[in-house]
């Protein structure tokens, strides 16, 4: 942590620097000062009246200079380690965000190592100390040591063993609270999968999406107990630290005291000798109990094991995800034609999974038109969607864009020219207006844009239905903003992605995107299929075959393979899987009881 200080700021570590010798040898010289103005009083009568006041005016001065002195050093450090933490502090986030947003794909996201890293670098699961704490921390304990060794020089003085004695007992007495307080703090932070279950559970009885069901299926008693049984799990290493060390403290304090004994004994019995007079007396006593108090623990010894731990879990973050190169964030290419896709021998299976999705998969997507795929849960549809994105990069086989393997024209630009409506898309607590224009943020002042798209999308009339049109925030959290319904945020969805596609993204990928749409809204979204997908690449995923019919193209996917391919009629004339699946949807509609017929 203090190597990275330079960097941050040359002025400022060199105004703590100042500020911390200052403040530790301001006591020390006001103890030299105390012990000379007591041999001054007591020689009065051998000086004279006159002299001694003369001496005690200037020690006085001198003595109250140095309190002075020492309490403006003592914040002038404080705040100057204030800054330096504030601004290491804000780097080591930014480099926590940069380096979690860094790769292409989304796989470290799903990797628990990974998400341990995260965790430690975030701080979580510590008592929420900082960098910046550890520094301030890191202040006034390096006060306190320069102090002891000030100290410890003033009473070398008198006799230097009994300083180097002194020194090197405090000195150990001090590792031994120190190290049983980092034992308990390798014992928290060596937990952060553990901790993350009880977190888990916390944050979910707090969360609004939650509090239905918790309410309806009674299971706000279940929460609490498993919270409390997560948590006594993930903390019975601390605690049991703890217990460890419970007889510690006292033989510490016992030892602290016995060494203060000892320096005062040998201190006394030189002054009955003679050896000393009252005025040395006093200044080495006050020397000794400086050193006894500032060689103790305090709580800013957890601050600093528990602040900067943070720091080499974010050097370990940014080794493990590498960047997504400067193609991560280039802006999207404008206009181009629809790229032609090509999967070829590809392999892919999801890390800790023995079976693999695909194995040896083939599949064309042609330049400029439709293609649906469809098939029952788990054939591997999301999985190509994610492939496809870029979110995870195939075992073996290749990805080809255009004739290009996607690992070599970059995996961040060919992003940046894909329009999504993800089975998971994200509901943004934002303006309606960044909703949309996010899809292409580099032209989120496209007003004629967003209206456009949102018009495509249908979601004209839900706009128009906002307190404050576009500018409406899109959470009830926010004074003003209101909540959507699903099929709200899906036509949402739609425009971004259609706005990405407006401003040069050429692969439309839209996974189950009448989800929750009611019947109008996916009859309209069925109606406008061949005007939204006009002119891009299109890949649309759904189990609904009144959207998929309007597709150029089908595939059926089944264990990770292309089962059937065709046009909707052909594949329906084919009599295959996709008919009986078709059958079986359309039955629903046309079959007896679609009709309101009896029942039995």
């Amino acid at each position: 942590m203090l190597g990275m200080l330079p960097s941050q700021s040359l002025p400022l570590v060199g105004l703590l620097l100042f500020a911390l010798v200052g403040a530790a040898l301001a006591p020390v010289a006001l103890t030299i000062a105390n012990g000379r103005l007591v041999d001054v009083v007591s020689g009065a009568a051998v000086h004279g009246q006159a002299a001694a006041l003369r001496h005690v005016t200037m020690l006085g001065v001198l003595i109250a200079l140095g309190f002075l002195l020492q309490q403006l050093l003592v914040p002038v450090a404080q705040q100057a380690a204030d800054a330096l933490g504030r601004r290491l502090t804000r780097q080591l986030r930014d480099r926590v965000m940069a380096a979690s947003l860094g790769p292409a794909g989304v796989g470290h996201l799903e990797d628990t190592d990974t998400l341990d890293l995260v965790t430690g670098a975030q701080g979580v699961g510590t008592a929420g100390f900082t960098p910046r704490d550890a520094l301030i921390a890191t202040a006034n304990i390096g006060v306190a040591r320069l102090q002891a060794v000030a100290c410890a020089a003033l009473i070398a003085v008198f006799h230097w063993w009994l300083a180097l004695a002194l020194l090197a007992g405090f000195g150990i007495l001090t590792t031994g609270v120190v190290a049983d307080y980092r034992r308990g703090h390798q014992a928290l932070m060596g937990t952060p999968a553990r901790l993350r279950r009880p977190s888990y559970v916390r944050d979910f009885a707090r969360e609004p999406e939650a509090a239905k069901e918790i309410r309806v299926f009674g299971l706000r008693d279940w929460l609490d107990l498993r919270f409390h049984q997560e948590w006594r799990i993930a903390m019975a290493g601390l605690w049991r630290s703890r217990r460890d060390g419970r007889l510690l403290m006292p033989l510490l304090s016992a030892g602290v005291m016995a060494m203060q004994l000892w320096g005062f004994t040998v201190l006394g019995l030189a002054a009955s000798h003679g050896d000393l007079s009252a005025g040395r007396f006093t200044a080495y006593a006050g020397a000794l109990l400086g050193l006894s108090a500032v060689m103790g623990v305090s709580p800013d010894n957890v601050k600093i094991d528990q602040g900067a731990a943070a720091i080499p879990l974010v050097r370990a973050l940014e080794r493990a995800l590498p960047s997504g190169g400067p193609d991560a964030t280039a802006p999207a290419p404008v206009g181009g034609p629809a790229p032609t896709v090509r999967f070829e021998a590809v392999s892919f299976r999801y890390p800790g999974r023995a079976e693999p999705v695909f194995s040896g998969f083939d599949l064309d997507i042609e330049a400029g038109r439709s293609l649906a795929v469809v098939g029952v849960n788990g054939a591997g549809k999301s999985t190509l969607v994610k492939l496809l994105s870029g979110m995870y990069r195939p075992q073996s086989g290749r990805i080809l864009i255009d004739g290009v393997p996607l690992a070599e024209s970059g995996t961040g630009r060919w992003q940046r020219r894909i329009g999504a409506v993800f089975q998971d898309f994200v509901h943004y607590e934002l303006s309606a207006a960044d909703n949309v224009g996010l899809g292409a943020v580099e032209h989120l002042g496209d007003l004629d844009g967003l209206r456009l798209c949102a018009d495509r999308a249908g979601a004209t009339e839900l706009i128009d239905r906002l307190d404050q049109g576009w500018q409406s925030m899109l959470s009830s959290k926010f004074p003003g903003g209101r909540d959507l319904s699903g099929g709200e945020w899906q036509r949402l969805a739609l425009a971004r992605a259609l706005f990405a596609v407006r401003h040069g993204a050429r692969l439309l990928i839209l996974d189950e995107p009448a989800s929750a749409l009611d019947v109008r809204a996916e009859a309209e979204l069925n109606d406008r299929f061949l005007s939204l997908t006009e002119g891009v690449t299109s890949v649309l995923i759904s189990h609904r075959f009144s959207t998929t019919r309007r597709a150029d193209r089908i595939v059926v996917l089944e264990h990770g393979t292309v089962l059937e391919s065709g046009s909707h009629d052909e594949l329906v004339a084919a009599d295959g899987a996709y008919a009986r699946m078709f059958r079986i949807q359309a039955d629903r509609f046309t079959g007896p009881r679609a009709g309101g017929g009896a029942r039995g």
